[in-house]
């Protein structure tokens, strides 16, 4: 165990030392082109100018973060007055980035390979638009989204393309400062940027993390690296083929089939003693005196799942260790009981499911009936209208309500847990009827057989 240790941080470590040396802050500046392509107006779809101005700092040669602050002038639609400019749009954000080219070794190709790079990038932010015919202000927030090619010209400067997509969310105006959109104040307005930027390098390391590949050193500490691993490797083999690895071994040269310790040792008995009868010798038995599994080193594991009984939260269904033993509730299951969270609903102040309700039921009586080791919780909530003590009481028979409907449909009782909770656990604040529609409601948990 030691030595695979040895060799992650072996393999690791060299990977973060190569991340280390190089710039990490780079300033941008572009100009290029728009498009507006949602809520235009009367605005021209394609037109100059866009010119933005940014900083980025790399935290490795894998990830960072850039602020941005962009301009873009949008154009009359009218072509007598087409180059007069109609709104005028500032942006500021701070997107997270991503190098594609070293993700992907794309710098490590080859000699064109080492010129050349991708960078994505996405963030939120904050936009302000005015208008010479408007006296209105519209603020926005923003969600830009992107990809830059990048050529490398030296180790101080690259030139890229860009190309941008700009989301507009809750903002009162069309591109024209005419449009309302108050009507639809989700994402009510949108444009592209095309453009081409400079990218200069802070720094005194030889590269900026732009270029600097995953995997980086000279010859003779790679291969200095290359000789520890193979040792670690050769510590983890087991030559005399007694179940002790090498470095653990202390009688490297066991007999075949010989009975040994931990530390690889024959062990000389005079009589095989198995005390409990399972099939596994005393001296390599975890539990000697309780008959157990062959495959789970004499110890008790009634579902097979490697986990011993007496430490397995789910001893009577096959599970992972990393779960205590219980199995992994599968995708389609939760989104079933997400669905029904959601879609469960009774009529105004009564504990009656309403008709709609009850598909979304269906689809989780069948789940539980195709996997007999799931109980079920069942936890009635409300919002905090009316008297406590009657919402408790509530809560409590819409949960037997659901639970009633379960076993008319075949779920036996003893694996549904129905329980009121009241007003007592909101999931949100009840200040808004929102948020008391989202607190009253049935929350269904999974869990397993003991």
């Amino acid at each position: 165990m030691k030595k695979m240790l040895l060799i992650g941080f072996l393999s690791v470590g060299s990977s973060l030392m190569a991340q280390i040396n190089f710039n990490k802050v780079a300033l941008d500046v572009e100009f290029g082109a728009n498009k507006a392509i949602r809520r235009q107006g009367e605005v021209l779809k394609g037109g100059f100018p866009h010119i933005g101005l940014g900083a980025r700092y790399n935290v490795t040669n894998l990830f960072g973060f850039k602020a941005g602050l962009a301009y873009d002038g949008f154009r009359n639609g009218n072509k007598i007055d087409s180059l007069k400019i109609y709104s005028n749009y500032i942006k500021l954000d701070l997107q997270g980035t991503i190098n594609f080219g070293n993700l992907f070794n794309i710098t490590q190709w080859n000699k064109v390979g080492k010129k050349i790079n991708f960078l994505g990038h996405i963030g939120p932010g904050i936009a302000f638009m005015t208008s010479p015919q408007s006296t209105e202000l519209d603020k926005t927030l923003t969600l830009t989204t992107g990809m830059m090619f990048m050529y490398k010209v030296n180790s101080k400067l690259a030139i890229w393309g860009d190309a941008a997509n700009v989301l507009n969310i809750q903002g009162d105006w069309g591109y024209d400062m005419k449009l309302s959109t108050l009507a639809d104040r989700g994402i009510d307005k949108a444009h592209m940027n095309v453009a081409l930027g400079v990218s200069y390098y802070l720094g005194d390391m030889a590269e900026h993390a732009d270029w600097t590949p995953n995997m980086t050193g000279d010859a003779e500490a790679m291969a200095a690296l290359k000789a520890k691993i193979e040792a670690a490797e050769k510590a983890m083999m087991d030559d005399d083929k007694d179940g002790v690895p090498n470095y653990l071994d202390q009688e490297p040269s066991s007999a075949a089939n010989a009975s040994v310790d931990t530390k690889g040792r024959t062990i000389k008995v005079e009589k095989v003693v198995d005390m409990d009868g399972d099939g596994v010798l005393d001296v390599n038995d975890f539990c000697p005196t309780i008959k157990g599994s062959t495959t789970a080193n004499g110890c008790p594991d009634k579902d097979g799942d490697g986990v011993y009984d007496f430490a397995d939260k789910c001893p009577n269904a096959a599970g992972l260790a990393i779960d205590g033993g219980c199995p992994v509730v599968n995708q389609k299951t939760k989104e079933t009981l997400t669905k029904a969270m959601a879609g469960v609903q009774f009529d105004n102040g009564k504990a009656t499911l309403i008709k709609k309700s009850t598909p979304i039921l269906d689809e989780v009586a069948k789940v539980m009936l195709a996997n007999p080791s799931y109980n079920l919780a069942i936890n009635g909530h409300t919002d905090n209208a009316g008297d406590p003590a009657k919402n408790l009481q509530l809560s409590e028979d819409r949960a037997k309500a659901v639970k009633a409907y379960l076993m008319a449909k075949g779920v036996a009782e003893a694996r549904l847990t129905p329980k009121g909770f009241g007003d007592s656990q909101p999931k949100v604040s009840n200040a808004t009827a929102k948020g008391k529609a989202t607190n009253r409601r049935v929350e269904f948990l999974v869990s397993f057989e003991q």
